[in-house]
């Protein structure tokens, strides 16, 4: 059982503290923890931590839709010490999962699995993902298989894994073999030198690969914070809006 249900939330005064929500709601649903099993326990543990995610992300939707565009939603939220403690994927996720398990029943479902089902690249599949996940109890790694079954994705099997696992470790005893021999007809000196300037450059290239991998993630973080905004109207004009 939650904590809390949503229609709760909606329901309480405007003018209620807070904490006095909080404490009366926790007065009211929470048994004495004395009486509850281990199981009991972490259930309603895990319960209670998927219902505040489940908040977080009403709280940062409902943000959005007074903002104009993804830059002043993006300031809003560097201008909240608390929202800073998480990072921009994060408060994504918690975004998708509010907007789409808001009025659905989660029962069955964990929250890692909520996060790939109501990821935006899942969308498309993601009601027939939520039929067959709920009530189940599925491991994330069923739901993630399930996912690609229905994307038309054949799911690759654990001898193919091994296989490209192998692959790649006969491609490195063959570059170490291939390295040594040319190694062998050079003063070692010389080769060291070159060896040292080779790792400078693989190096170099690694956090060049990193760095744009960063930029694509930051634009579609962007991305998806876009697809989530509501409709314009005159006052919000689409014009507006830019990337953060």
């Amino acid at each position: 059982m939650a904590l809390v249900e949503i229609n709760q939330l909606k329901q309480s005064p405007t003018t209620q503290s807070t904490e006095k929500f909080i404490d009366d709601t926790i007065e009211q649903q929470l048994p004495d923890l004395t009486i509850l099993t281990l199981d009991e326990l972490a259930a309603r543990y895990n319960s209670i931590d998927q219902q505040s995610q489940l908040f977080k992300g009403l709280i940062l939707l409902q943000a959005r839709e007074r903002l104009p565009s993804n830059k002043e939603f993006g300031n809003w939220i560097k201008s909240i010490q608390a929202l800073c403690l998480d990072n921009q994927p994060t408060l994504t996720r918690y975004m998708n999962f509010a907007k789409y398990f808001k009025d659905k029943d989660r029962t069955g479902i964990s929250l890692t699995a909520a996060y790939e089902i109501s990821a935006p690249a899942n969308e498309d599949v993601a009601d027939k993902i939520y039929e067959y996940a709920l009530n189940k109890n599925l491991p994330v790694s069923e739901i993630k298989a399930q996912i690609q079954i229905e994307k038309g994705i054949r799911p690759e099997s654990d001898s193919e894994i091994i296989d490209v696992e192998s692959q790649a470790k006969q491609a490195l005893h063959d570059f170490k073999k291939s390295v040594m021999s040319g190694v062998k007809k050079v003063p070692q000196q010389d080769a060291i030198k070159v060896l040292q300037d080779c790792i400078k450059q693989i190096r170099a290239d690694i956090k060049a690969t990193q760095n744009q991998s960063k930029k694509e993630t930051n634009v579609q973080d962007a991305e998806v914070v876009t697809a989530q905004e509501p409709e314009t109207t005159e006052t919000s004009p689409a014009s507006e809006d830019t990337e953060e």
